[in-house]
């Protein structure tokens, strides 16, 4: 195919102003990258369909695709399914030129072809489909051509930036139908002009079969004649979540509890959790619980947050009403790992609870999603039953398997960037810390993913600590002294731990010096130094970028290192100089906190002095091995200090509570205020996407490390152009 027909193809997806096409291929190749070693394939196509279709006992009827051009566009294939008549129980259609939109960032995505839950009127104009697109697909088609076949590299021939995309582009429609509907895993097709591939997804990988030729064969119609007759567990739905229409006794009975409740912190409203005079469908979730065996009924709207990729853990985040337990909580559903060294979060919230450790978020009922629940309402609360618990599909023997695991809490929190004062940041923070504190040495669970997105704060103003699936269990020495890829939220991993100098297990002062990166950045990003607009402030935000997001490349084993520059700020060498702080940084106390916390850490970054260039009869020598000494003894100490959380907890009790007997004053009305987003654009909600949020900051603005992807370990393999080449140097 030339370049013009192809280019003559990409341009019949509608470019209004709604979609940032520069944004979306950004956001593709980010897509891709994230999947790099998780494409498995090409599988035979008789194999394929004999592991992932179930049989129908009847012959699908033939396809004629001659009306399809030679270059084939969706229109001419959604008319010869539609024509066809394979499809009675779902609606294949083109909606290559209208927009669904993802409602947990905001970005609008066009699949080529969608194959529906409902009749939709295809309208560009259609607020309702704008709404329901996304959510109403049940699988999806990407037309491309040959020379942009997303799987080509498994083939043998040559990746480029193009096939990338177009693999990326994939996986961020698998992303958004994922995030806006319940499912378990997905099916997609990618037809090219002689061509064609299917496709499964799950948390685990993508599962592609072989190129077969889907004019002639009947693959293809096959295929869609044996999804139009499986039940919705076969289709990938999620069968522990039902649609309720909003006028159902469910829907009334959690408005009725809604009215009353008094749970959301400020800044959080009602119309959050049911929208006010909402007429639209809701979602009936049913809530398995581990220990006792029973099911909770939780009534929510949409996800109000959601992990930026669909491959892995996929999190999210909803406000819901529990209508068994008659309150408004908040609910967690991800995809745990299922290994020898990963526990479930709820087993983990049971033993914290079990120990006493304060400030965490009212874990009450949870555990592992069943593959199926009971219809009868008077079953939930009260009847043990016994499940079969949802997992990902076992791809090879190296292939990261992954358990459905929902959650809920009780106490619902604000993001820390929303804290109306420092002192109350600081307040917030000190409460994780003695979260964190307690559960190390009560409970002997290290969290290992301290980040500014997992300590909130409560509508009482008080902090808690969340987000305890990476944890470890200090009984399990084999996990607590793994050596591999860094765990946690990269702008808040240790500085040492992503240098990988000396590669060692995550250790307890690893998680004190992520509370420390996590109120350095709270303060140098929500408490402005400088005015807009100037010199001073884009060079803080460069540095903001450079030390908390900046320097990550990929070395020879696999592993992503990066953190010199954290390392250097720590050490006082460089970045926000003691001088800078002293000047800008107000009240004093915050000052004196983050001058204690940083000169704590000193120690650990310091240049050590290199005796090796001296002689010991050289006038240097006897001076430059006092230092050493000196710095050996500061070294050990510092070690020393952070084997327990006291040392941190002092400073943070010190300067948050005590220090007004010594004169210390802190302000009420120091905010926070983000010098990301100029203040003649308006505040954006919380589920903005990175592509809308970047069209709205500088263009030196780091993304935002709340949206950052935690590490767990390293890929097993890299595909793709892209892929290597962000393997091969720093980004």
């Amino acid at each position: 195919m030339s370049s013009l027909e192809n280019n003559y193809r990409l341009a019949q997806r509608c470019r209004c102003d709604l979609v940032n096409e520069r944004e979306l291929q950004k956001l593709y190749l980010e897509q891709a990258e994230s999947s790099d070693g998780l494409w498995h394939g090409p599988v035979p196509l008789a194999e394929w369909q004999e592991r992932f279709l179930p049989a129908t006992g009847t012959t699908s009827p033939a396809i004629d695709f001659s009306a399809v051009h030679a270059i084939p566009d969706p229109p001419s294939i959604a008319n010869c399914l539609y024509d066809s008549a394979i499809c009675s129980t779902v609606f294949p259609r083109a909606t290559h030129s209208v927009h669904g939109q993802d409602h947990t960032t905001g970005t609008f995505l066009s699949p080529d072809i969608s194959i529906l839950a409902q009749k939709l009127d295809i309208d560009h104009d259609s607020r309702r489909l704008r709404d329901e697109l996304l959510g109403s697909t049940l699988a999806f088609g990407e037309i491309t051509s040959e020379d942009r076949d997303p799987c080509a590299f498994a083939d043998g021939r040559p990746d480029s930036k193009e096939a990338a995309s177009v693999r990326g582009r994939l996986l961020a429609i698998m992303r958004a139908v994922a995030v806006n509907s319940h499912r378990t895993f997905c099916y997609a097709f990618v037809v090219m002009p002689k061509y064609a591939r299917l496709l499964r997804f799950d948390h685990s990988g993508i599962t592609f079969t072989e190129l077969f030729p889907w004019r002639t064969s009947g693959d293809l119609a096959d295929f869609l004649y044996r999804f139009d007759n499986m039940n919705d567990a076969e289709r990938g739905l999620d069968t522990s979540v039902t649609t309720i229409p909003s006028a159902s006794q469910e829907a009334r009975q959690a408005k009725g509890i809604l009215a009353k409740s008094d749970a959301l912190p400020q800044g959080i409203s009602k119309t959050s959790v049911i929208p006010k005079n909402y007429r639209g469908p809701l979602s009936l979730m049913r809530v398995y619980d581990d220990e006792s065996m029973t099911f909770h009924r939780v009534v929510v709207h949409r996800a109000i947050k959601a992990a930026e990729h669909y491959l892995g853990r996929s999190t999210r985040g909803f406000y819901g009403v529990d209508l068994d337990e008659g309150a408004v909580v908040y609910v967690k559903d991800a995809w745990r790992i299922v290994s020898t060294g990963s526990v479930p979060e709820a087993a983990t919230y049971r033993r914290l609870e079990a120990h006493n450790v304060p400030h965490l978020p009212g874990f009450y009922h949870g555990g592992d999603v069943p593959t199926c629940a009971p219809a009868s309402p008077s079953s939930y609360s009260t009847s043990p039953v016994t499940v079969q618990k949802q997992k990902t599909t076992v791809h090879d023997a190296n292939a990261t398997v992954y358990t459905h695991h929902r959650l809920l809490f009780k106490t619902i929190g604000r993001p820390l960037k929303t804290f109306h004062s420092t002192h109350q940041l600081c307040t917030a923070l000190s409460h994780a810390l003695e979260s964190h504190a307690a559960a190390y040495q009560h409970a002997k669970v290290l969290h290992r993913d301290v980040s500014g997105g997992n300590v909130l704060i409560d509508k009482d103003g008080r902090g808690i600590l969340i987000d305890w699936d990476m944890c470890v269990w200090c009984e399990d020495t084999s996990e607590m002294e793994r050596i591999g890829q860094p765990i946690g939220t990269w702008p808040f991993i240790s500085a040492d731990l992503l240098m990988a100098r000396d590669p060692r297990a995550h250790l307890l002062r690893d998680d004190l010096e992520s509370f420390l990166h996590v109120l350095f950045y709270h303060v140098l990003r929500y408490r402005p130094m400088y005015p807009e607009g100037s010199d001073d402030r884009s060079i803080l935000i460069d540095s903001l970028k450079e030390v908390f997001d900046g320097a990550r490349w990929r070395v020879p084993n696999g592993r992503v290192v990066g953190g010199k520059a954290k390392a250097s700020f720590l050490a006082g060498t460089t970045y926000f100089a003691c001088g800078e702080l002293r000047a800008h940084i107000r009240p004093s106390p915050l000052l004196g906190l983050l001058e204690d916390l940083r000169d704590a850490f000193e120690p650990l970054y310091s240049s050590k002095p290199d005796l090796s260039l001296y002689q010991p009869d050289d006038e240097e020598y006897a001076a430059i091995l006092e230092e050493l000494q000196e710095h050996q003894i500061s070294y050990s100490a510092a070690l020393e200090r952070f084997r327990s959380s006291e040392h941190m907890l002092s400073m943070f009790q010190y300067w948050t509570q005590d220090c007004t007997s010594d004169g210390y004053e802190w302000l009420s009305d120091d905010g926070a205020d983000d010098i990301y987003m100029p203040r003649s654009v308006p505040s954006l909600l919380s589920s903005v996407s990175r592509s809308s949020r970047k069209r709205s900051v500088p263009q030196n603005a780091p993304t935002s490390a709340s949206k950052l992807p935690r590490l767990r370990s390293s890929r097993t393999s890299s595909i793709g152009a892209a892929g290597r080449d962000r393997g091969r140097e720093e980004p």
